[in-house]
């Protein structure tokens, strides 16, 4: 009887250290991805020496290293709760996944009772209530009939009230009361990736195999108007091994992975650059990650992988502005971008529900190749490649700010 490929689970967790893998016992459901997935193939080296035979040509074969293994995984962008969160968010695979491509991640910015009003572009909380460590972190602030996020440029502390200025305004004015909701925010920065171990556990009980020492080498984001985010990840692990049992999982509970929505304007989905909300159609986030085995005697001859570089890309695709004096960077067809060129912050969120919320942000962007302009369901459309160029311009009254503030790329789930 066959196996089907399409059954069983997959699940990630990081490592406490390189070469110290995860046991199937710590598996357990908060770790399981929803996703679709080919079936992950172990690898091994098979070594031969040249060597003088008296005989035909056959070789003596040696077993080598195992590994390194390539996995591609894709699935809907979930968020963490399927409810309103009482505190700051927790971590889930999704934000691990792309903490591993683009560096590091922070939890906070949770404020259950300190709004008190402001503008879309500033929010006023009670005196005494601010901390630097808000500033660079994306909030889900409530307006009225929902949320909007917002990211925090600058903080002032002073006079009742203190004051957070936001990189890109909310949707709409902040309500006078209410919690504001903090964030899981994955910045770009030069961290080396904490390893990975990755389950594959089959549907049957002989089909479990470990992958460890881990990390994620590409991901893919696609927000695309009209239909649901998706989330594509390519992984690199160093070794592997055959569990040989423990599979036919259970039905694993995913209420703290809800699906997001579909992106549309109802959803609180839009696209925010200096001259306010674009109607941009497709929208994807590519990240990517170089990285070089580092091999030495260590386990199957790989002992961690070393990151060299990091890049992101953003592409739009935006119908063209008709009024081109009033058209912003990224759809005014009477000045097509040139490679380098400033194009300021992009803000782009998928959906605004608490729990289930997701936002990027590019706080610099510049262009990355000459801007396009052509065909797009019959419409003059633009399609612009933007790349986060260096950014500093998050500031505290209280002095020196870290992570995540002036880091060029952020992602949030709220």
């Amino acid at each position: 009887m066959g196996v089907p490929s399409n059954l069983g689970r997959f699940a990630v967790r990081e490592q406490t250290a390189w070469g110290t893998a995860r046991g199937a016992s710590d598996m357990t459901n908060a770790y399981f991805v929803e996703c679709s997935m080919t079936v992950p193939t172990p690898v091994q080296e098979s070594i031969q020496a040249d060597v003088m035979r008296a005989d035909h040509f056959a070789t003596t074969r040696v077993a080598g290293g195992k590994g390194p293994v390539e996995i591609s995984l894709s699935m809907p962008l979930h968020g963490f709760s399927t409810a309103t969160p009482s505190g700051n968010p927790t971590e889930h695979p999704d934000a691990v996944l792309l903490k591993s491509v683009l560096g590091s991640a922070e939890l906070g910015g949770f404020h259950g009772s300190d709004l008190s009003g402001g503008s879309a572009g500033t929010l006023n909380l009670n005196d005494g209530t601010t901390t630097v460590d808000d500033v660079g972190r994306a909030m889900l602030v409530p307006i009225s009939g929902g949320h909007s996020v917002g990211w925090v440029s600058a903080m002032a502390h002073g006079s009742d009230p203190d004051t957070y200025t936001l990189i890109r305004d909310l949707s709409a004015a902040p309500s006078s009361s209410g919690a504001i909701l903090g964030s899981n925010s994955v910045v770009l920065d030069k961290t080396q990736p904490t390893p990975l171990t990755l389950q594959f556990l089959g549907s049957t009980a002989n089909v479990s195999y470990m992958y460890s020492d881990a990390v994620v080498t590409s991901a893919t984001i696609t927000l695309n108007a009209r239909e649901q985010p998706m989330l594509e990840v390519t992984l690199r692990a160093a070794t592997w091994s055959n569990v040989g049992s423990g599979g036919a999982p259970s039905a694993a509970a995913l209420a703290n992975r809800p699906q997001l929505p579909v992106v549309l304007g109802d959803n609180g989905a839009r696209v925010v650059n200096s001259t306010g909300a674009l109607a941009c159609g497709q929208l994807s986030i590519a990240m990517t990650s170089e990285v070089v085995d580092e091999i030495n005697y260590s386990g199957q001859g790989i002992s961690r992988f070393v990151v060299t570089k990091r890049t992101v890309a953003v592409t739009t695709v935006t119908p063209a502005t008709s009024g081109s004096p009033s058209a912003g960077a990224l759809d005014n067809p009477a000045a097509l971008g040139t490679p380098g060129a400033s194009v300021g912050a992009i803000q782009v969120d998928a959906n605004t529900t608490p729990g289930r919320s997701f936002s990027a942000l590019i706080a610099a962007g510049q262009l990355q190749e000459l801007q396009a302009i052509g065909d797009s369901g019959g419409i003059v459309a633009i399609t612009t490649v933007v790349e986060p160029a260096q950014y500093t311009g998050d500031s505290s009254s209280f002095g020196t700010v870290t992570s995540p503030a002036n880091t060029p790329f952020r992602l949030a789930f709220l």
